[in-house]
């Protein structure tokens, strides 16, 4: 049997946010790889196109968003629809990441970070559950993260969105259970991406280098992540759902 055929996924129609790299770009590859039709959305035409032109298959649209514009969501939403169909499934990508001791941690900068990484995921599912948009039975995969489970120093404000995300799923899971719609996050390790090049020069070599040793397995990739997305966005996850599916090369289990 075929990797797509295990996974069901060819001519679903799915929606990735924070398309324009990292997770969300190698998820939507490996998407239309399996044959699913694909909107990548994300704030950066020119990355998003990029992606757009990485992906196999025809049919697939780019469409510029700011997931923080919460007003923009359901129209987006609602143009997938009309190029698409009835929409499959959705991965919530889109996120930022932050290291910020707490005497720098501001008031400002805790909201914006709640902003995108939570309240964009509470006003995506909400234009998501809407019967003209969804298909009949429909998944969504919001991104925690291993700090969210399990705490860490300098990124206070950054687990807590994380940790807020995975309660949330769990909600939307009960809540969203009647109408087909399953709803599952994912608690990721640290993996490379050009987001966690950045993390490399903020907290220096040492740093770093205990970063990796706190992962046994070492270092994760996009893939590895994607990966999971996948699975949760499938058939082949029928029966999963609230759960908070830990990719993180064992950083949670000691």
């Amino acid at each position: 049997m075929t990797e797509s055929g295990y996974l069901g996924l060819r001519d679903s129609v799915l929606v990735v946010t924070g398309a324009s790299s990292g997770i969300g770009r190698a998820t939507a590859i490996k998407a239309g790889r399996e044959g699913a039709r694909v909107a990548l959305l994300g704030r950066r035409p020119e990355a998003l196109a990029e992606t757009a032109g990485m992906l196999e298959g025809e049919g697939h649209l780019a469409l510029p968003l700011d997931v923080t514009d919460h007003a923009a969501i359901p129209d987006a939403l609602k143009q997938v629809r009309e190029e698409f169909g009835p929409v499959d499934g959705v991965f919530h990508a889109a996120g930022a990441h932050a290291v910020t001791p707490l005497r720098a941690v501001t008031a400002k900068r805790a909201a914006e970070l709640f902003d995108l990484n939570v309240t964009s995921g509470l006003m995506l599912a909400k234009a998501f559950r809407n019967p003209g948009i969804r298909a009949g039975r429909s998944s969504m995969v919001l991104m925690s993260s291993a700090v969210g489970l399990v705490g860490g120093a300098g990124v206070s404000v950054y687990a807590a969105t994380k940790a807020a995300i995975a309660s949330l799923g769990k909600s939307l899971a009960l809540e969203l259970a009647r109408d087909d719609v399953r709803v599952n996050s994912i608690a990721a390790g640290m993996v490379r991406t050009p987001l966690t090049d950045g993390i490399r020069d903020t907290v220096g070599e040492a740093g770093w280098e205990a970063i990796e040793e706190a992962h046994p397995l070492g270092m994760g990739t996009v893939d590895d992540v994607a990966n999971a997305a996948l699975f949760l966005l499938s058939p082949a996850s029928r029966w999963v759902t609230g759960t908070v599916l830990v990719v993180d090369g064992g950083y949670t289990a000691k």
